[in-house]
């Protein structure tokens, strides 16, 4: 427990201790800790994971690729310019993701922010690798701190975790020389826009202006109350379903197993000696005694058992707006505009996880471009605004999405170098000069500069 071990229990608002619980209770019920109670003597407790099987099916379709990002220019810089100052910022942010492996963690960021209802990552300056590093934060460790009057107005966050003192010493010099190599110690991080602080041990080992100007933590709110600044776990509703689908699929393993090695029932027996269940078994019985295999199969008993179980299949499809055909598996034939009007509910689903991370990108990707113009030298022209470019959702044809790209650039309503960036390509700038290039060459004249 995060908040036991390091958060001061004066650091911890009430709202922080409930969110912290739900936190190990989420992460808890994801893992396979669904039952409730000790289990009796020899009793079977199946455990059918789905609420981890539809958490990933979702962030799947959430993050069927990779995301692209373009950058827009400034309105007062001239097209060809803006252009070029706008590419060198699209192949700067697609170097970052590569070296960060930013796609990787934004899948087990969607992952972590459905189960906790939270996920963090810190962006900050390598000095050493002389580029932005992007990390993921356990949203445990975090306290944040807002605006009275706007909740998405983040004025300061707290974050607590643990270090070796060899760690220490390496980080902060200034505090890691007493502290032993081999023994932990609690750091605390405070971040304002203005000041920066580190608390270990219970001491102060520094206090200097933010040297960002920004707080360097992102958040991921998974469908956050419009008053709060923390989400909630998409298992809340799934909890009670889950634990009855265990139980009743238990039931009904039992069941069978019974009725697999069958119970013999005697009457007007005084003992039992003697008398086995098996094939080729003969039974010696006195006058007036019956002998019969109870049948825990008749009259239909586990097929009731079978439709109950149906009926928690649908009611946890309904609940978490992931139709069996996300699954691959429709149970009958049906049309193209059938299968995407049967899909359409996680569609829906994914369109909103979506627009939390379209504010997630444009807050990361700010702080990504800021750091490469001002630490790592690269000449921006103080363009920080991307938008994000997903892949599709649901598989597509190729052929026509290429003809929709013609389309839209020859009647003007799309430029070449959107349409590109939209069919995949993540320098269009260059590949279009190799485009004309190789025109020209074919037409046996020289290329001509020309910006898309």
């Amino acid at each position: 427990m995060v908040h036991q071990q390091i958060w001061p229990m004066r650091g911890l608002e009430s709202d922080d201790h409930t969110r912290l619980a739900r936190y190990q209770e989420a992460l808890a019920f994801y893992e396979g800790d669904q039952w409730q109670g000790r289990a009796r003597r020899a009793e079977t407790r199946l455990t059918i994971n789905y609420a981890r099987a539809l958490v990933r099916k979702v962030s799947s379709y959430v993050f069927p690729g990779a995301v692209r990002f373009t950058v827009e220019a400034q309105a007062s810089s001239s097209r060809q310019q803006g252009d070029e100052v706008g590419n060198r910022a699209e192949r700067a942010l697609a170097e970052v993701s590569a070296a960060n492996d930013l796609p990787g963690l934004d899948l087990a960021l969607c992952i972590e922010s459905s189960v906790l209802g939270d996920a963090a990552i810190k962006v900050t300056w390598d000095v050493g690798a002389a580029r932005p590093s992007v990390a993921a934060v356990n949203p445990a460790t975090l306290i944040a701190e807002w605006e009275p009057d706007n909740p998405r107005k983040l004025t300061r966050m707290t974050q607590a975790y643990r270090l070796r003192g060899d760690a220490i010493a390496r980080l902060f010099p200034e505090a890691g020389g007493a502290l032993g190599w081999e023994q932990e110690y609690p750091v605390i991080e405070r971040w304002s826009d203005e000041s920066w602080s580190v608390e270990i041990a219970g001491q102060r080992a520094r206090d200097v202006a933010n040297p960002y100007g920004w707080i360097p933590y992102v958040t991921v709110a998974n469908n956050p109350r419009p008053h709060a600044y923390w989400g909630e776990s998409d298992l809340t509703d799934l909890f009670d379903l889950c634990r009855e689908l265990n139980e009743r699929m238990s039931v009904l393993s039992r069941v069978l197993a019974l009725s697999g090695a069958p119970i013999a029932v005697l009457e007007n027996v005084d003992g039992s000696e003697g008398i086995t269940v098996g094939p080729g078994a003969k039974w010696e019985l006195p006058e007036g005694a019956k002998a019969y295999l109870l049948d825990l199969l008749s009259g239909g008993g586990a097929g009731l058992h079978v439709e109950y179980i149906e009926l928690l299949y649908r009611a946890l499809h309904d609940l978490s707006e992931t139709p069996r055909t996300a699954f691959g598996d429709s149970g009958r034939a049906l049309s193209g505009a059938a299968l995407e009007v049967e899909v359409q509910p996680l569609v829906q689903r994914v369109g909103r996880k979506r627009r939390m991370f379209d504010a997630m990108y444009a807050a990361r990707n700010a702080r990504l471009l800021d750091l490469l113009e001002r630490f790592g030298g690269l000449e921006l022209g103080g363009l920080r605004r991307t938008e994000t470019v997903w892949p599709s959702v649901l598989p597509s044809d190729e052929e026509s999405a290429v003809r929709n790209a013609v389309s839209l650039v020859q009647n003007g309503i799309r430029s070449r170098r959107t349409a590109m960036t939209m069919l995949g390509e993540t320098d269009p700038e260059a590949e279009y000069a190799r485009v004309e290039s190789e025109s020209f060459e074919r037409r046996g004249t020289s290329p001509k500069p020309q910006a898309l």
